[in-house]
């Protein structure tokens, strides 16, 4: 490969269709996705399940979230879109999965906090709201411009907000007796040595971290990766492949 990573495609039977990446990207089968997730009563809850994505690429990661929000949508579930403002362009999805059909967006509901402590309070509002207006879907772009203040943040900052999140949406869950989903994105700029410490701290609060890797349109988690294509305003799968 031009990156030097060896791989080898999978098969189709290899792939299993536990991943949420299923909402984003057409995989199907089973992905053996493998976490660090401390080993406590609330990680083994089935009323909730994670994927966060790290990345550089605003447009990707726009595009990855909003396409998971689209599917869910599609289905009937009632998502919700966290950002810090709109979109400024509507973010490619993908080709073969739900797009934005009027009847896929009357399921999205768009809140916008520019702050930590909006999204904070937006999340402690759930703890008042009734069962049928809580989310099944709980999508949060760009963790990392929610500002708390001018510096940036550290991993055990991101960790705690990681966990908050999880939190509320076991909460939620349970509420609604129901498995309720929760996709995150950002972007950090890390050395290797930094990224890797970092993604150890935070994987103990997600079920599913892939990385985006640069402007390669390769997701990678493990040894997983899922390389895709941007043309125009759509997304294209190319492959499933594993690294040796």
């Amino acid at each position: 490969m031009a990156d030097g990573k060896e791989s080898h495609e999978m098969k189709r039977t290899e792939i299993k269709p536990n991943s949420l990446l299923g909402a984003i990207l057409p995989v199907s089968g089973v992905l053996e996705i493998q976490n660090d997730m401390m080993a406590t009563y609330f990680v083994a809850s089935n009323h909730w399940r994670s994927l966060l994505i790290i990345g550089q690429s605003q447009v990707q990661r726009n595009g990855l979230l909003f396409q998971a929000a689209l599917t869910h949508a599609s289905l009937g579930k009632q998502v919700m879109c966290v950002m810090t403002k709109e979109f400024t362009r509507i973010p490619p999805t993908t080709h073969g999965l739900p797009n934005m059909e009027p009847g896929n967006m009357v399921n999205i509901t768009f809140k916008y906090c520019q702050e930590m402590k909006s999204l904070s309070e937006l999340l402690i509002s759930f703890c008042s709201t009734q069962n049928e207006l809580l989310p099944d879907v709980l999508v949060v772009n760009s963790l990392n411009e929610y500002k708390r203040s001018k510096l940036l943040l550290s991993g055990t900052q991101y960790a705690s907000i990681l966990s908050l999140l999880s939190e509320t949406v076991e909460y939620i869950g349970r509420r609604k007796q129901t498995t309720v989903l929760l996709y995150v994105s950002l972007s950090l700029a890390l050395t290797q040595e930094e990224q890797k410490t970092w993604i150890d701290l935070v994987k103990q609060w997600t079920h599913e971290l892939w990385i985006l890797e640069g402007n390669a349109n390769r997701l990678v988690c493990g040894r997983i990766q899922v390389q895709f294509t941007v043309l125009g305003s759509n997304m294209f799968l190319k492959t499933v492949s594993e690294i040796d």
